[in-house]
């Protein structure tokens, strides 16, 4: 299933995709937080790599990305 998300608070980007594309593909916002902690509270180290990957060049310019999530 395809489904876009866009990142939070870009109100019109949202309304632009959701009147494009609402009546086929869920949009949805963006739920990650700006921050992210360790699981554990610590500090996270110069061992602990990020694990993850660049952002989509989607993401970076345009604020939204197409996903597809396997169900």
């Amino acid at each position: 299933m395809l489904f876009i998300v866009v990142r939070r608070g870009d109100f019109d980007q949202y309304d632009r995709l959701y009147r494009a594309f609402g009546d086929r593909l869920p949009v949805v916002w963006d739920r990650r937080r700006n921050t992210r902690l360790p699981a554990n509270g610590g500090d996270t180290g110069p061992q602990r790599e990020e694990r993850r990957q660049a952002p989509p060049t989607s993401w970076v310019g345009l604020g939204f990305v197409v996903v597809d999530r396997a169900v």
